[in-house]
């Protein structure tokens, strides 16, 4: 267990204060129990890398509001913790593979708006859960790291991308279940390969900000519920032509004034696919 100290110095010596729990604005402790023994650890401030790394003993976890920063690998496979994850508006920073693998978690999953850093795979394989997620909106939250919500099969609903993000990294969102169509918004600059990919759930439409200039591969693999794709990109920014392999309901592209000449109705492998003028570009809406 972390202890915080306080202290004044007087003539060079330092007399220290131990502070409790919620004492001098300090805020509360992240505990976490087992099955059998209730509190089994704590500590104030923030949560250290590895901290219960692979511990599947353990059922229930509270993250107390002295905590900024959640440390690699804290929580990484502890498989075992049940209920809903809330974190406090106190922490600004979910470093890689944090809760990688707690499969037991459920419920929606809310990162607050004080977050500005989500870090590789922090979230990665969390498939209990089974509600919305919501991404912060804090201007400085700008990437979505690689692998960040990859096979968090279970969170359904809209996805919302803050219009801070610039970049959207490989797998970020892969086999996730959100419905409802999506909006990449301007702010984006590159999605990364396979981002979306296997994301079945997704039903109408995708919309490309205007100033995306790199999609990789596979990006939209397999979106097989989309059927229709706004885009002002140029065709080059597609790496291939499989960031839409297996989107097999997509019979539509609309292509704003930036892009129209170079888009054709082979665009997609030959299948067939109509391409028609996005008119009244940058509502998603044709007329």
């Amino acid at each position: 267990m972390s202890k915080v100290f306080t202290g004044t110095t007087t003539n060079n010596v330092t007399e220290l204060t131990l502070q409790e729990e919620g004492v001098g604005n300090i805020g509360t402790q992240t505990i976490v129990w087992d099955g059998t023994q209730g509190t089994i650890d704590q500590v104030i401030g923030d949560i250290p890398n590895n901290w219960k790394d692979g511990d599947d003993s353990l059922k229930q976890l509270q993250i107390g509001s002295s905590c900024t920063s959640i440390g690699s690998h804290a929580f990484y496979y502890c498989s075992g913790f049940t209920g809903a994850l809330t974190i406090p508006n106190s922490v600004t920073s979910i470093k890689f593979q944090a809760f990688e693998n707690c499969s037991g978690l459920t419920g929606s999953l809310t990162i607050p708006d004080s977050v500005t850093f989500i870090g590789y795979a922090a979230f990665q394989g969390c498939s209990g859960l089974n509600g919305s997620l919501t991404l912060p909106t804090n201007p400085n939250f700008t990437s979505i790291r690689n692998s960040a919500f990859r096979e968090c099969t279970g969170l359904t609903g809209s996805l919302v991308i803050p219009d801070s993000v610039t970049t959207i990294e490989d797998f970020s969102f892969r086999n996730c279940g959100f419905t409802g169509s999506l909006t990449i918004p301007d702010s984006v600059i590159s999605i990364g390969y396979a981002a979306f990919q296997g994301c079945i759930n997704l039903t109408g439409s995708i919309t490309i900000g205007n100033n995306v200039t790199n999609i990789s591969g596979q990006a939209f693999g397999y979106c097989i519920g989309v059927n229709t794709l706004y885009t002002n990109a140029d065709v080059a920014s597609w790496i291939g032509i499989d960031g839409l392999t297996g989107t097999s309901s997509l019979t539509t592209i609309y292509v704003g004034p930036d892009a129209v000449g170079t888009y054709t109705s082979t665009f997609q492998q030959g299948s067939g696919m109509t391409v028609l003028p996005w008119n009244n570009y940058p509502n998603p809406i044709p007329n």
